[in-house]
């Protein structure tokens, strides 16, 4: 075997396992969801300075009017049975309660192209009053709002 045989054949293999992995499931980084007075979109940051990923994670959120932007450290996430469940604070009145929203992004092996899925945004009031009575009720009342929304995968 000479050498231009030995290159050809060597493009060859590179080309098809390139081509593999292309095709190959893969995680997104990028989701966006819409539903009935609110709209997100998460992306999901690597924490590293050079890659495919941005460096941090950021969701701006929109929730009727209001419009609300954050990023780092001011989203959380925790894993779930049914996927990453995304919070972030809306705000806090000083011993009267703190709003927080929520969403569950499902595991996605993405393929060639964007997944559409439906998922819920959950917005909870954790009441935190202070009062000698004991508060009654429902302590942490929530909203669910139906979203339908994509995954997809964006190179930065």
């Amino acid at each position: 075997m000479n050498v231009r045989s030995l290159s050809a054949l060597a493009a060859t293999v590179f080309a098809l396992a390139w081509n593999g992995a292309a095709g190959a499931a893969q995680t997104p980084n990028y989701y966006e969801c819409a539903g009935k007075n609110a709209r997100l979109a998460l992306t999901v940051g690597s924490k590293a300075d050079v890659g495919i990923d941005p460096p941090q994670t950021s969701l701006p959120l929109q929730l009727g009017k209001k419009s609300y932007a954050f990023a780092g450290k001011d989203v959380a996430t925790e894993s779930t049975l049914v996927g990453d469940l995304w919070e972030v604070t809306l705000g806090h009145g000083p011993d009267l309660h703190i709003k927080h929203a929520s969403v569950v992004i499902p595991t996605i092996a993405q393929g060639d192209g964007p997944v559409s899925f439906r998922s819920q945004l959950i917005v909870t009031t954790v009441e935190t009053p202070l009062n000698p009575e004991p508060f009654v009720g429902v302590v942490n009342p929530s909203r669910y709002l139906d979203l339908s929304c994509t995954a997809s995968l964006l190179y930065f």
